[in-house]
């Protein structure tokens, strides 16, 4: 079972399963092409509050670190890495945070649903536990 303290350290792997749910969070933030500061400020946010990185010295630089790797790795590899990493448990963890962070911007657009749906399928998920999920995380994103 991988690690779940975060390494987050510059120019290595993925290797722990904070560095994997950190890793599809930010494939996550990416997938409609651009990286907003209310995005990344999302995601350091969520961390914040997660016991998978209560003992990160620094969310922003964790968050900063994992992008990079992310962006080393290439999309494919980091998904693969990060899937490796992660128990079926934290594999719906892991989906979980990424509609988190798509539903920041209040908007699901064509790319990052297609990312979301992309995301199930590796992460083995069956469509409706997929649903489901989605379904809460937005219930927790009402604003009226």
């Amino acid at each position: 079972m991988a690690k779940t303290k975060s390494c987050c350290e510059t120019g290595t792997d993925l290797s722990s399963t904070a560095d994997a749910i950190m890793a599809v969070a930010v494939l996550a933030l990416s997938s409609d092409g651009k990286l907003s500061a209310r995005e990344f400020t999302a995601v350091t946010l969520m961390a914040s509050q997660s016991p998978l990185f209560r003992d990160a010295e620094d969310i922003r630089d964790c968050v900063a670190s994992v992008a990079e790797t992310v962006a080393r790795l290439g999309r494919e590899d980091a998904l693969a890495q990060a899937v490796e990493l992660l128990s079926p448990r934290m594999r719906e963890t892991a989906y979980a945070w990424a509609v988190q962070t798509v539903l920041a911007d209040a908007k699901v657009l064509p790319n990052e649903h297609k990312f979301l749906s992309c995301l199930r399928k590796a992460l083995g998920l069956h469509g409706i536990l997929a649903g489901k999920i989605a379904a809460v995380v937005a219930i927790l994103n009402r604003v009226k």
